[in-house]
């Protein structure tokens, strides 16, 4: 079942943030910063998580 979701809310909550975005697998800093948005990314080019930090 598909679900109409909008998210403009939620996507005015990131406006003006640091955002990084990656590949499935690719290393990252372990360094963490509350205000910034991860965006991890198959092969597809498809979002599998976000998550902030």
């Amino acid at each position: 079942m598909v679900q109409d979701i909008d998210y403009s809310k939620s996507l005015q909550t990131i406006v003006g943030k640091v955002v990084r975005v990656y590949q499935s697998g690719d290393m990252l800093t372990q360094d963490h910063q509350p205000q910034r948005l991860n965006i991890e990314l198959n092969d597809a080019q498809q979002v599998v998580r976000m998550w902030w930090g």
